[in-house]
């Protein structure tokens, strides 16, 4: 690293990426209970909820994507995967919401499943090079 004054945009830009994080999992873990919800004798109130909140979560995950090329750009050398955001078309929708079935909900609640460990681990990577970069200052 060059200098502390690059560190500390370094650790900004790592803290706006931790933010997206937590706000994108708290969307997921919401989408998660209502998909639980729907699975066991929800109707149309819990996928619609459900799916209001997978759009928030793939809103989340956009802005996400932002503040990553940010630290990228801070960290030329930090090579991170980013989670895809999750299934959310015109056509999930209506099959989700319209003639909701347990086929769909567990699917839904499987890639629920998926996406909330990626950004865990998304999350762990980021933590610890945030740790490497105060360990510089």
């Amino acid at each position: 690293m060059k200098d502390k004054n690059e560190i500390r945009e370094a650790i900004a830009a790592c803290d706006d990426v931790l933010n997206n994080i937590d706000r994108a999992l708290a969307e997921l873990s919401s989408a998660s209970n209502w998909s639980l919800l729907d699975m066991f004798g929800g109707e149309f109130f819990s996928s619609f909820m459900k799916r209001s909140k997978i759009n928030k979560a793939n809103r989340n995950i956009s802005a996400l994507k932002l503040s990553l090329n940010r630290l990228r750009k801070e960290l030329s050398d930090v090579d991170i995967d980013l989670p895809l955001e999750i299934s959310n078309s015109l056509a999930d929708n209506f099959w989700d919401v319209y003639f909701d079935n347990i086929f769909t909900d567990l699917r839904v609640r499987s890639e629920l499943k998926t996406k909330t460990k990626e950004l865990r681990d998304l999350r762990d990577k980021i933590t610890y090079i945030k740790g490497r970069l105060k360990r510089e200052i």
